[in-house]
């Protein structure tokens, strides 16, 4: 009665977000309560097994994702009604996504567990941990396809409990590992059996919206592959541009930087909330837009409302440092400026990410590859200018550049945008 004045567009998504973020919250509650956790009662040297482990964990998974995403999510935009095309796209991509996986987990294993010994974990410990890591990549390979369904038929109820189940179960062996025998590889194989569960329930779900028995598509496997042939490149390069900063403190740096950068990472807790607000309701329904004029309108309305949460952020990390690292306990309390620059970095990882999710759901990305030159042009300059030997040093190298993605992805943008006349 009260929204009667408001547009009926505007209304429904209100409502939509209203009794998404709601439950969202829960869930990043728990998910906080998970992060403090690992980050206040593991030592710090294996708080850096956990993130070193993670962090290679999520580039074998970028690396089996190589275009299968993005095509996913642009085919998926026009068949999601049709069950029986669906269940093919999904059983396409599956089987590529698998052979993409065999090669990543080839190259990236062996320098898995080159790190962890470098970083004083025993050879049977670092397999032990490596082990633990493929059982859980081997769930995310399908479930990160799977989730594609629900997704693009915005069964938002059904995400969330998914969010919620994972949630609360991820707490629940967390605890028992606490109580039992708790290191690295504990929290890890934690992890991996939520994995495992969240795999289990959606492929109960995704059966009644698509024909899982639907045969191989060649024509969705070409797509597939154009794509990857366009994303490889840049995927690959940035695949490990993202893991710069562990790369850089294994080399320069010691198992408590490494713990230090990995505890001021759970920072990004905060800006999960927008990314499963992203994921689950926005770029589905960004995917299925037809219209180039709404695209405009809703992109540009995207970047504005982030614009102004992250200056919010920005501005209680400078106010109120201290009670903030409080929350990471006090191994972690002399971080005051590391913290600072950690969330700016975290804002503006974001929004580029936000800028990068809406060009790659509508498959924007025919000159993406342009920023590698771009990228190693700037690092090589940050490098001489920088000292990478520090923490500060790592964020800030990070933190510029970005620069270059940012420039390519608002160029890739205008482009779409400028071109658009249906998929």
């Amino acid at each position: 009665m009260y929204l009667s004045f408001l547009p009926s567009n505007f209304v429904h998504w209100l409502k939509i977000l209203s009794k998404f973020v709601s439950i969202q919250i829960v869930v990043q509650a728990l998910g906080l309560v998970s992060g403090i956790l690992l980050v206040r009662t593991l030592d710090q040297q294996q708080y850096a097994y956990f993130t070193i482990a993670n962090t290679m964990q999520a580039t074998m998974n970028l690396l089996a994702d190589i275009g299968i995403g993005t095509s996913l999510s642009a085919i998926g935009g026009k068949v999601w009604q049709d069950r029986y095309r669906f269940g093919q796209l999904i059983n396409t991509a599956m089987r590529l996504r698998y052979s993409l996986a065999a090669i990543s987990v080839t190259i990236v294993t062996p320098i898995l567990i080159w790190m962890l010994i470098h970083n004083g974990a025993s050879k049977i410990y670092a397999i032990l941990i490596s082990i633990v890591v493929l059982a859980g990549l081997n769930f995310q390979l399908t479930s990160d396809v799977l989730i594609v369904v629900p997704r693009l038929h915005s069964q938002i109820n059904k995400m969330q409990k998914l969010d919620l189940f994972s949630a609360f179960f991820r707490i629940v062996f967390l605890g028992l590992g606490y109580l039992t025998f708790w290191n690295a590889g504990v929290a890890i194989a934690s992890t991996s059996l939520v994995s495992g569960l969240q795999r289990f329930v959606l492929g109960g779900w995704v059966s009644e919206n698509i024909d899982m028995h639907s045969p191989f598509n060649n024509e969705d496997k070409s797509f597939i592959l154009k794509t990857i042939k366009n994303t490889l490149p840049s995927t690959i390069f940035f695949c490990f541009q993202g893991q710069l900063s562990i790369f850089i403190i294994t080399i320069f740096g010691n198992t408590k930087s490494i713990a230090e950068i990995g505890a001021l990472g759970r920072i990004s807790i905060i800006f999960t909330l927008i990314n499963s607000v992203m994921t689950a309701i926005i770029l589905p329904s960004f995917s299925r837009c037809q219209s180039a004029k709404l695209l405009t309108k809703r992109y540009l309305q995207i970047l504005s409302i982030f614009f102004g949460f992250s200056l919010l952020l920005i501005f209680l990390s400078v106010i109120f440092p201290s009670e903030i690292l409080w929350i990471l306990g006090g191994k972690y309390q002399h971080l005051k400026n590391e913290l600072v620059l950690m969330v700016i970095l975290t804002v503006v990882n974001s929004f580029v990410g936000i800028m990068s999710s809406l060009n790659f759901s509508k498959a924007w990305i025919e000159f993406i590859w342009i920023e590698i030159p771009m990228r190693l042009v700037l690092q090589a300059i940050l490098l001489m200018i920088l000292n990478i030997s520090t923490i500060q040093g790592v964020i800030w190298l990070s933190l510029l550049s970005n620069l270059s993605p940012f420039l390519v992805n608002a160029m890739l943008t205008y482009r779409g945008l400028k071109s658009y006349n249906g998929i």
